[in-house]
C-alpha cells in the first residue's frame, strides 16, 4: 500500500471531524436552554454507558483489521480477512443487544435508582448495533486511507442527526429521550447508505483460522478499551455518588466543549495508526516519526490555549436577549484545561501505539489503560470530594498521562525516534506559560494576543503554516 501523506489524511480528518462536533456544538444551545443541569446529567451518565458498552460491541477487532489487512498480500485475503471479521461483529452484537436488552431494567435500577430508563438503555443498544457496523465499514475505508469517503459518509451521519434533534428535543420536547431517539435513527439511515460501499469487499463467509488468528489479537484490545472508556466515564459516576446529578451535568457539558480537543486526537489516531504500520515497515521512519511528535504537540497548543482561553467568553454571546448557554453550565468551564490536557496526553498515547501493533503485543494497550484507570479512579475518590469537578479533571489528566508513559517505556528501546527535544521544550514550556498568563488575567484582546504570539513561534520553530497544510487536500 503506498504511503500517502500524514498531514493530508490528518486535515481532512480533521475536517471531518471537526463538521461533526461543530454540528454537536449547534446543539449545545439547544441542549443547555431545553434541558436542565440534572437531566443532562441523566444523560452524561446513559452515555458513559454506551461508550462502555461500544468497545463490547467492537470487539477489540478494529486494531486487527487495520493489521490484518495491511500485511495480506494479496485482494482476496484481504476481502476474506475484512469479512470474516464484520460478520462475526455482527453475529456478536446482535447475542449482545439482546443480552443486555433482558437487563436494561436492573442496569437502570442500579446506575439511576429507578426502571424509568430502561426503554432509553436499549434504544442505545439497537443503536450501538448499527453503528458498530458502520464503525467497521468507515474502518475499512481508513485502513485503505480514503480519508475523503470516511470525511463524506460521515459528514451525511451528522447532518441527519442534527435535523432528527432539531424535530425530537426542539419541535417535540422529547429531551433526553429525543437525543437518543434522534441517534438510533440517524445510525440506521447512515448503515442503509453505506452498504453499497462494501459491495466489492464483503463475502458471505467467516474463516476460522482467520478469527481465531483475530480473537487472539484483539482480545487485550477489548479490555483495554473498556478500561480505557471507563477512564474517560468513570468519573461521572463517582461525582454523580459524591455530588449528585446537576454536578454531573455542568462537568459533562463542559467536557463536551473540551472535546474540540479530541476531534484533533482522533483524527491525528485515525490516520496515523495505518499511516505509521506503513511507514515502520519501509525502514525510513525515525525522523518522521520524530517530527510528527512536534507538529502533533505543537497544534495540540494551538487548541489548548484557544478552547481554555475563549470558552468562558460563550457565555456571554446573546440572540434575541437569549444567551447562547444557559449561565448554569458556566461552573464547568473551569476543567477545560485540564480535561484538554488530558486528551493531549491521550494523543501521544497513540503516537506510541506502534510497537504493541508491530510487535504483536497487544496486551500492553491492556497494562497501559490499566494502570490509567487504577490511577484515574483512587484519585477521583480522593480528589472529588476535596476538589469537585476539579478534582474529577485532574484524576482524568493523570490518568491518561500514566498511560502515554507507560507506553513510551515499553517502546522507547524498540522504535528508535530522532526526536526534536530543543524544539518540543519550546513549544511545551511557551503553551503553558501563556495559558497561566491568560488565564490569570481575563482579558479577550490580551487572549487574542497571547494566541498570535504562540502562532507565530510555531511558525518559527516548526514551519507550521496551516495554510498550506489545508491546500494539500
Amino acid at each position: 500500500m503506498k504511503i500517502k501523506s500524514l498531514s493530508n489524511s490528518v486535515a481532512w480528518y480533521g475536517m471531518g471531524n471537526l463538521f461533526i462536533r461543530s454540528v454537536s456544538f449547534i446543539l449545545l444551545p439547544l441542549y443547555s436552554n431545553l434541558i436542565s443541569t440534572a437531566e443532562f446529567g441523566n444523560y452524561a451518565l446513559l452515555m458513559s454507558v454506551y461508550t462502555i458498552a461500544s468497545v463490547i460491541y467492537q470487539l477489540g477487532m478494529h486494531g486487527s483489521l487495520n493489521k490484518f489487512y495491511i500485511e495480506a498480500k494479496t485482494e482476496e485475503r484481504k476481502k476474506l480477512i475484512f469479512s470474516s471479521i464484520i460478520n462475526s461483529i455482527l453475529l456478536f452484537g446482535i447475542v449482545v443487544t439482546i443480552f443486555l436488552s433482558l437487563f436494561s431494567d436492573w442496569l437502570s435500577v442500579l446506575i439511576f435508582e429507578t426502571s424509568e430508563f430502561s426503554s432509553l438503555l436499549v434504544l442505545i443498544f439497537v443503536s450501538l448495533l448499527f453503528e458498530t457496523l458502520t464503525f467497521y465499514i468507515l474502518f475499512l475505508l481508513k485502513t485503505k486511507e480514503l480519508s475523503k469517503k470516511v470525511v463524506a459518509y460521515s459528514g451525511i451521519g451528522a447532518i441527519i442527526n442534527l435535523c432528527l434533534n432539531i424535530l425530537f428535543v426542539y419541535y417535540l420536547r422529547l429531551s433526553v429521550a429525543g437525543i437518543i431517539l434522534a441517534q438510533l435513527i440517524s445510525a440506521a439511515i447512515l448503515l442503509l447508505v453505506m452498504l453499497n460501499v462494501i459491495k466489492d469487499e464483503y463475502v458471505l463467509k467467516l474463516d476460522q483460522k482467520i478469527f481465531k488468528k483475530v480473537i487472539k489479537f484483539s482480545l487485550p484490545l477489548v479490555a483495554a478499551g473498556i478500561l480505557s472508556s471507563a477512564v474517560d466515564v468513570a468519573d461521572r459516576f463517582i461525582l454523580n455518588y459524591y455530588l449528585g446529578k446537576d454536578e454531573v451535568g455542568i462537568y459533562s457539558f463542559a467536557y463536551r466543549i473540551a472535546m474540540v480537543m479530541n476531534v484533533f486526537v482522533i483524527s491525528f489516531r485515525t490516520a496515523w495508526s495505518p499511516y505509521s504500520l506503513n511507514l515502520f515497515y519501509s525502514r525510513d521512519y525515525k525522523s518522521s516519526f520524530g517530527k510528527t511528535l512536534t507538529k502533533m504537540v505543537a497544534l495540540s497548543g494551538v487548541i489548548l490555549l484557544v478552547v481554555s482561553l475563549f470558552g468562558d467568553y460563550l457565555f456571554d454571546i446573546k440572540f434575541l436577549q437569549v444567551s447562547m448557554f444557559n449561565q448554569a453550565y458556566k461552573a464547568g468551564m473551569v476543567i477545560l484545561p485540564l480535561v484538554i490536557i488530558g486528551y493531549i496526553f491521550s494523543g501521544i498515547s497513540s503516537f506510541y501505539s506502534v510497537y504493541p501493533y508491530i510487535s504483536n503485543k497487544s496486551y500492553h494497550f491492556l497494562y497501559a489503560d490499566l494502570l490509567s484507570f487504577l490511577i484515574n479512579v483512587a484519585l477521583n475518590f480522593i480528589l472529588i470530594p476535596w476538589l469537585g469537578i476539579i478534582g474529577a479533571a485532574f484524576a482524568t489528566a493523570i490518568g491518561f498521562l500514566v498511560g502515554a508513559a507507560y507506553l513510551f517505556f515499553i517502546s522507547r528501546d524498540q522504535i528508535k525516534i530522532d526526536y526534536q527535544t530543543k524544539k518540543l521544550t519550546v513549544i511545551i514550556m511557551t503553551s503553558l506559560m501563556l495559558l497561566l498568563i491568560g488565564l490569570n488575567l481575563k482579558n479577550i484582546f490580551l487572549d487574542l494576543s497571547l494566541v498570535i504570539i504562540y502562532m507565530g513561534i510555531l511558525q518559527y520553530l516548526v514551519k507550521l503554516d496551516l495554510t498550506k497544510l489545508l491546500k494539500r487536500t
